[in-house]
């Protein structure tokens, strides 16, 4: 297996569900036992991570300390997943695409559902590299129609308790299959 981490970047339009999904992520991500490193980065700059308000989140959400790292070149340029919550930001993903990195950009709250789907049939399979399969799994779900954009989370964006705890629970679900896959 390749020594390089998985990095996946959030590239969300609100900069403030970017970095608070991020955290989400993160910190799901690390409470799973997953078989290989992964780094959860934004396309926010520092200065603009510590200025950002943290919204009205549920006492289990905010209890999470995950720190929200900044996406540096190393970052971008090994990134292999580029997702988005409330959706994507065009800019960020060119931006990205300007640097010569070709990672499938998804909506992960749709892409999530896509991927538990899959990962049955997937997990039958021998000697399978999950990182792989993810990125597979991202290109086949953008080519198949997925979306960019949620449209329960592009209408809730950040306006309640509720929506909250369902980027929690994406971000849950997503770490769960993934570490679905590598069993």
């Amino acid at each position: 297996m390749s020594e390089n981490p998985f990095v996946i970047l959030v590239a969300d339009r609100d900069p403030v569900v970017e970095v608070f999904s991020a955290r989400l992520l993160s910190s799901a991500l690390e409470t799973e036992l997953t078989i290989f490193p992964a780094r959860v980065r934004v396309l926010v700059p520092p200065d603009e991570i510590a200025s950002i308000d943290e919204p009205e989140l549920p006492p289990s959400v905010k209890a999470i300390s995950q720190r929200v790292v900044s996406a540096d070149r190393e970052d971008i340029a090994l990134a292999r997943l580029i997702v988005g919550f409330s959706g994507l930001d065009g800019a960020k993903v060119n931006a990205v695409r300007d640097a010569g990195v070709a990672a499938p950009a998804v909506n992960l709250c749709q892409f999530v559902l896509n991927l538990e789907s899959v990962s049955d049939e997937i997990k039958k399979q021998d000697a399978i590299d999950v990182r792989d399969v993810i990125v597979g799994a991202a290109l086949q779900f953008g080519f198949g129609g997925g979306s960019s954009q949620c449209e329960i989370c592009a209408d809730k964006v950040g306006d309640s308790i509720d929506y909250w705890i369902n980027i929690a629970d994406t971000c849950a679900r997503f770490a769960q299959t993934v570490g679905k896959l590598q069993s």
